[in-house]
């Protein structure tokens, strides 16, 4: 999957949000509420299944020009994506986790920043890590997903660090941590 950070980079096809802002519900109208990014806003990192354009580099017509838009293939999640639902939770069981937590950071003028994840188990009532890593890769893209959903690139936003707690035990997924001087906790 690639990374959502870079997604916030484009405009959406979808709703037309500009770079560096969230997506919306509507095309005419701000939404006071956050909402996901549209999965549409990652087609440039996604090769395309109908021009066999690479990752990067726009779509193509048959004659080998650039394609005045993007093709509705390439708008849609790749096979390879991990998205938010069943995926990820079968992910994390397939690993022998039952609880991940993604440490972040991010300001207005420094975009946001992830930390590290950490897979972990139950051992009784003690949690034992499983796994812990900076690395980039599907499950690591769709773990740090909530971050960007919710944030941004968090332009207008003052210091805010936090983690998302992944429970496979109740299918949870909650961002919880400090924005400015205030705790914040919300069920993703």
């Amino acid at each position: 999957m690639s990374d959502r950070a870079l997604w916030l980079e484009e405009c959406c096809p979808t709703c037309r949000a500009a770079p560096s802002a969230r997506c919306r519900t509507s095309f005419l109208q701000k939404t006071r509420t956050p909402t996901r990014l549209h999965i549409a806003r990652g087609w440039r990192a996604r090769p395309c299944p109908t021009c066999k354009a690479p990752a990067g580099e726009p779509c193509r017509t048959p004659s080998g020009r650039e394609a005045s838009r993007t093709h509705e293939a390439r708008l849609r999640p790749g096979r390879q994506e991990l998205l938010p639902g069943p995926a990820i939770w079968d992910e994390l069981e397939k690993r022998g986790a039952t609880i991940a937590v993604v440490l972040f950071s991010g300001r207005a003028g420094r975009g946001g920043r992830v930390d590290r994840i950490v897979l972990s188990r139950l051992d009784g009532d003690e949690p034992v890590d499983v796994e812990r890593w900076t690395g980039r890769d599907d499950l690591c893209h769709a773990l740090e997903a909530p971050i960007w959903d919710r944030f941004g690139s968090f332009a207008g936003q003052p210091q805010i660090a936090g983690t998302v707690v992944w429970t496979s035990a109740d299918r949870r997924v909650v961002i919880e941590g400090r924005r400015g001087d205030a705790r914040f906790e919300e069920l993703v």
